[in-house]
């Protein structure tokens, strides 16, 4: 290499190489600071890109989450409040037991009719009060109307969703009629309901034909027995109505504490696999935080080597 005072070509490279050293070691202060690898998208364009997508998948399935444990504890919900109607049906049941037999008078199965009907009501006014962030969860229609179920979104995908069907969500009330679902309506005999798991059972409390047969105050025994019967009957197949709707509850919550199962193994794989991409690896970049210092004081006391080498000149000079 040629004497020269202009340029220091030495100093230029040991600069050059300072400077190189300089920036890695920040990057590695960076992400050792940050700890993340990808800080910005010069950093990995194409895995930020991976992280981004791996993001938003994580987030979805961690709301979903959250979206089925709401749904379970709604489940749970509406499954309490048929056990309370249910427990209400098996004394309903009791009582035209106690009434079908011919040793009562007519005071006591009027007793019992109007202990009926007041457990009816009760049944009514859980349907009615059964709600769950302000949607009523037992209000849907046996027949007719239009009926509509929930549907769950378990992630971020539009389609991945659980359905939960209407059925499940009966009204386990007396329905509606021609008069109002409340005490009143449902003690007068002329009042006719339908669409509520317990409106024939309503209708065969309150029934009663022109001659009085199946009426349960009736003072003819055989009369009021019959209608009785007709009681335990109708109850009969609201407490089985009952029970198939709770079991659907129940197979309903089975699937979705599965699904919270599968979804947050999901999300612990998918968090694992950004990470990989992202997060900084704390052993490699020590090593080139290390490895960048060495480099850095190397360099320094090149360029200040080589700053000196243009002294030569002056002694060829003197």
């Amino acid at each position: 290499m040629a004497a020269v005072l202009n340029s220091n070509v030495a100093s230029l490279w040991a600069s050059k190489n300072l400077q190189g050293a300089q920036s890695k070691m920040a990057d590695s202060v960076e992400r050792l600071s940050s700890g993340l690898r990808i800080n910005r998208a010069s950093d990995d364009a194409a895995g930020l890109g991976i992280a981004n997508a791996l993001t938003q998948q994580i987030n979805g399935a961690n709301q979903g989450v959250r979206n089925l444990n709401d749904a379970i504890s709604m489940v749970q919900t509406a499954e309490g409040a048929i056990a309370a109607a249910q427990e209400m049906g098996q004394r309903i049941l009791t009582l035209a037991t106690q009434g079908a037999n011919g040793t009562l008078g007519s005071a006591d199965r009027t007793a019992i009719k109007n202990e009926m009907r007041q457990l009816i009501t009760a049944i009514n006014d859980i349907g009615g009060r059964t709600k769950f962030s302000g949607n009523s969860l037992l209000t849907q229609p046996t027949t007719g109307g239009s009926p509509t179920g929930f549907a769950l979104q378990v992630s971020n995908v539009t389609t991945d969703t659980i359905s939960l069907a209407y059925t499940a969500f009966y009204d386990i009330g007396v329905g509606t009629g021609s008069g109002t679902d409340d005490a009143a309506s449902i003690a007068a005999n002329a009042t006719t309901f339908s669409g509520g798991q317990a409106s024939a059972l309503i209708q065969a409390i309150n029934s009663e034909q022109a001659s009085g047969y199946g009426k349960l105050e009736h003072a003819t025994a055989s009369y009021a027995i019959a209608g009785f019967q007709a009681v335990q009957t109708a109850t009969d197949t609201f407490i089985k109505n009952l029970s198939t709707q709770r079991s659907l509850l129940g197979a309903y919550q089975n699937q979705i504490e599965f699904t919270v199962s599968n979804v947050t193994e999901l999300s612990s794989n998918l968090s694992a696999a950004r990470s990989s991409v992202q997060d900084t690896d704390y052993a490699s970049e020590t090593a080139s935080l290390t490895k960048g210092q060495i480099l850095q004081q190397a360099a320094t006391a090149m360029l200040a080597q080589a700053n000196q080498m243009p002294n030569v000149i002056l002694s060829l000079l003197k």
